[in-house]
Parts: C-alpha cells; sequence; structure tokens
C-alpha cells in the first residue's frame, strides 16, 4: 500500500473504508523517487497532475528576484502536493525535496473519477485544503505578532504535531533535515537570528538543536513558549464521523 499515512490521516476525520482505501491503491501505483534537492516542480511550470507524498519531506517556496527564498510550508508523508492543479493551469511555487523523497503521481482525470465514486474523497480534499490554509495563517501570525523566540518554538511545535498524527515521531530525539538556513526562510529572520534564538531555547531548557537532530529538553515548556494551540491543525475528530465508501446506485 502506497498510501498508509494519508489513510492514517484520513482516518483522524472520518473512517476510510476498504473500498476506497483500494482505489487510492490502484491510482497510486505510479511513484516518483526525488534526491534530497531535487525539484518536482517550478514555479511557473504548467499543473499536470496531483501528487501524495509517501515518504520524505517536500518544501514549498517562492525565490525573489534579489536571489532571497521564503520557505511557504513543509509537506511531510501523507500530504497532497498540487491538488490547485484541479483548477489552476501553472504552479505559483517551486516543490524541492529536503530529504530523498518518494510521491505517488495521480493524473488529473483519474482523481476526479475517483472523487465521483467517493464523494468523500472530495470532502476529503477540502479538509486538506483547509488544513494547508490554516498553516499558511498560522505562519502569518508567527511573522507579524510573535517574537522571534516565540517563532521558531512554534513551528517546532507544529512539526513535531504533525509528525505525531501519522505516527512518525515519539521519543525524545526528532528527527529533522531542516537546517537553521530553512528555519530563516521559513521564518524570515536571519540565519545568525536563528542561531541565537535556537540558543536561547537550549538555556530556556526547551529543546536543544543538533545537526539534523533535536533534541526535546521539555515540549510542555516548548509549548508555552510559542503559546501553541494544536487546534487550528484540525486534528480531531468530526462529530458526524462516517466511513467514506462508494456512491450509493
Amino acid at each position: 500500500m502506497s498510501t498508509p499515512d494519508l489513510i492514517r490521516k484520513l482516518n483522524g476525520f472520518f473512517p476510510v473504508g476498504d473500498t476506497l482505501q483500494g482505489d487510492l491503491d490502484a491510482l497510486t501505483r505510479e511513484q516518483v523517487l526525488l534526491a534530497p534537492g531535487e525539484s518536482l516542480i517550478h514555479a511557473g511550470d504548467p499543473l499536470t497532475n496531483i501528487y501524495i507524498v509517501d515518504e520524505g519531506w517536500m518544501l514549498r517556496s517562492r525565490h525573489l528576484p534579489g536571489g532571497g527564498r521564503q520557505i511557504v510550508g513543509i509537506a511531510l508523508p501523507g500530504d497532497f502536493l498540487c491538488f490547485s492543479s484541479l483548477m489552476f493551469e501553472t504552479s505559483d511555487f517551486d516543490l524541492t525535496a529536503k530529504t530523498q523523497a518518494a510521491v505517488s503521481r495521480l493524473q488529473i482525470d483519474s482523481f476526479r473519477s475517483l472523487m465521483h465514486l467517493h464523494p468523500g474523497l472530495a470532502e476529503a480534499l477540502v479538509w486538506s485544503t483547509a488544513h494547508e490554509e490554516s498553516l499558511l495563517a498560522e505562519r502569518i501570525v508567527s511573522l507579524g505578532r510573535r517574537d522571534a523566540t516565540e517563532r521558531l518554538a512554534h513551528i517546532l511545535c507544529e512539526i513535531v504535531a504533525r509528525l505525531q498524527l501519522i505516527d512518525r515521531h515519539d521519543g525524545e530525539v526528532l528527527s529533522l533535515p531542516l537546517i537553521q538556513e530553512d528555519f530563516a526562510d521559513i521564518l524570515g529572520i536571519s540565519v545568525i537570528h536563528i542561531v541565537r534564538t535556537f540558543k536561547r531555547l537550549a538555556m530556556l531548557g526547551a529543546v536543544e538543536y543538533r545537526t539534523r537532530k533535536l533534541a526535546l529538553l521539555d515540549v510542555a515548556k516548548l509549548h508555552r513558549i510559542a503559546g501553541f494551540d494544536g487546534e487550528y491543525l484540525h486534528f480531531s475528530q468530526r462529530r458526524d464521523v462516517r466511513p467514506i465508501h462508494h456512491k450509493p446506485d
């Protein structure tokens, strides 16, 4: 099965029936493998497919004329990529593999047919879009109103929570492929400032940054520093939980 993380995420929203799971497996048999730093799509490229991240971390970013970069999103296993291809013709962002990555390619027409068979899948796509919008909105709050320490603490809390949702983290040390330059481009501050901020979080006894790893010294303290409330991630189940099955005949 190529979509376990997607199924795990959707099951937090509504139970996924065996029929839909089988159809998704059949639809996601074409896989694209990416090396670290390799781009899946560039800004301005035509949108011709939808993708699901199977393995690895992907970065969605915009490169500015002066050479700067703003990372606007981190895609983890189970996340959709390019679902805007259902509506738009070209990409607004670069999608680049931060680690070795594998993504399943779904043709737009096949995905539309699957949504016709499973109306709940369209609802799941709306949920995924709302989830992405919430992540972006929270990033705007960080950029506009949180100081550097709060910004960094908040994005770390968010990453941990998203990885826990798909059972990709459970412990005191987090495997973290993001380097300090990446955090600078996510949070809109300099690399020097990021280094100082990580040191401050270590002095406060919250986390300790190591190469490609993050020691979680006190997650509760990290949450307090960030003022983190994970409700914006929409991880809780809906009240009218029901399985997604075939559209009734």
